[in-house]
């Protein structure tokens, strides 16, 4: 038995109908708006949009059911891959929109037609809370089944980078496996790369059978201990290569990046400006005129710049690091301590909140950091990168990432830079803006801050 198909349909036509209660509700909030703003373009017949949802709804469909936002792996998933995948799908669907628009010249409320994607974004986010929510409790998070002598790392890695429940299965029969399928529900199946190539095909036939998917790690052991690129598959002739090569942004997302990362600290700046002269003011009181922390780290390539931070340590805090590098809790060449004796009372509350992070706004305006990427490191402790970690110095660093908002300082070394690489691998505009959602609510519960 496999994922319960007709859940998965009932879920993406919850989704049909609520982004037509969605062109709805915009077209109420919009003539509600229109009769206080007298300059906005009177509201067009609700009636006039019906040929827009008939050209518009179809290409939204395809997209919802090829990119997956209704499939029990997606809701059961990492909630930052959720939120990428339905903000995806509203992409292609205002790509749709912009078509009609200019392909029909109708006469149709530009503004309108903003307020209903808007609209529509947050009720289908809403909607995935929902459904996530209700698709554990009747079907059960998505499963994993391990065949084979797999490492604990892989199966944890499988439960906390991909939000699977993980099981595991010692025999590697085929048989054994299409009794295991047949017994219970299993959504993924993943094969130990310690198992004989033969037994290997074997098992994806079996599971090819049952229309999943199979995952087989590439045993990396033989190539030093380091983070490879995701590989990818090309055939040429009769012969199946399997190719390294990093990922690149597109030059143009990139480009738009750089711009909407200026534009919107600079907005951030102004309208954050009294909290940032509060905080200086607290700071100048209890700590004295040294009120910004500045300090040299490394940046896109590994060129230094200059961080700036609120002070939440006392005066010399730096010169104190030797003595307490005994009971440094990260592994790697990362400090991290729950309890710094060094950190002020006010320090404390600062941290906790990640305001003692605003001053780098203007390192976002500069353009020596971005809103979003991996967090950049003191030049010391970059010197301690080796390997494939070294590659996170292809981002631009950023205020918020991945770690941000997947536990912080309770993930382990390794695993924080696994998820920084991740993130450089698969970067999308569409990933920024899901991060940046869930760092909204990671800040106001303060998860895995020290």
């Amino acid at each position: 038995m496999t994922r319960d198909r007709s859940i998965e349909q009932l879920i993406l036509l919850e989704d049909v109908i609520l982004m037509i209660a969605s062109l709805w509700l915009a077209h109420v909030v919009h003539q509600r708006i229109a009769g206080a703003l007298p300059g906005l373009k009177p509201p067009v017949a609700l009636r006039e949009y019906a040929y827009l949802l008939l050209l518009f709804l179809p290409t939204w469909v395809v997209a919802a059911e090829r990119i997956g936002i209704h499939l029990h792996r997606t809701l059961t998933g990492p909630r930052t891959e959720t939120i990428r995948l339905v903000l995806k799908t509203q992409m292609w669907g205002a790509g749709a929109i912009a078509v009609i628009l200019v392909g029909a010249q109708t006469a149709l409320n530009r503004s309108l037609i903003g307020m209903f994607v808007g609209i529509s974004t947050v009720l289908l986010l809403l909607a995935k809370v929902v459904q996530r929510r209700w698709v554990i409790r009747h079907l059960g998070a998505s499963r994993a089944l391990l065949i084979g002598d797999a490492s604990p790392e892989m199966a944890s890695e499988m439960q906390r980078l991909r939000g699977r429940r993980v099981e595991r299965c010692t025999s590697s029969d085929p048989a054994e496996l299409g009794r295991r399928l047949r017994a219970g529900p299993v959504d993924e199946v993943v094969l130990s790369p310690t198992l004989p190539a033969e037994r290997i095909n074997e098992l994806i036939g079996a599971c090819a059978e049952a229309g999943l998917p199979t995952f087989v790690p590439i045993d990396y052991s033989g190539h030093g201990d380091f983070d490879l690129p995701p590989p990818g598959v090309e055939t040429v002739g009769q012969t199946h290569y399997v190719v390294y090569h990093r990922r690149r942004g597109h030059a143009a997302a990139l480009l738009f990046k750089a711009i909407l990362d200026r534009v919107l600290a600079g907005v951030l700046i102004v309208a954050l400006s009294p909290l940032i002269g509060l905080i200086a003011l607290l700071v100048r009181l209890t700590v004295g005129p040294h009120v910004l922390y500045i300090q040299r780290r490394c940046g896109l390539y590994g060129r230094p710049f200059s961080i700036l931070k609120f002070r939440t340590m006392r005066l010399g805090a730096d010169r104190e690091l030797a003595q307490l590098e005994a009971l440094n809790e990260m592994s790697g060449p990362v400090f991290k301590m729950s309890h710094d004796p060094r950190v002020t009372r006010l320090g404390r509350i600062l941290r906790r909140a990640s305001l003692d992070e605003l001053p780098q706004l203007f390192n976002v305006l500069a353009g020596h950091m971005s809103l979003v990427g991996p967090r950049p490191l003191p030049l010391s402790e970059t010197e301690g990168l080796h390997g494939g970690h070294r590659r996170r110095l292809a981002m631009r660093p950023g205020l918020t990432c991945i770690w941000q908002v997947s536990g912080r300082s309770n993930l382990t070394f390794d695993e924080w830079m696994t998820l920084d690489l991740q993130y450089i691998d698969s970067w999308t505009l569409a990933l920024d803006f899901a991060i940046l959602m869930r760092t909204i609510p990671a800040l106001l519960t303060a998860r895995g801050a020290r």
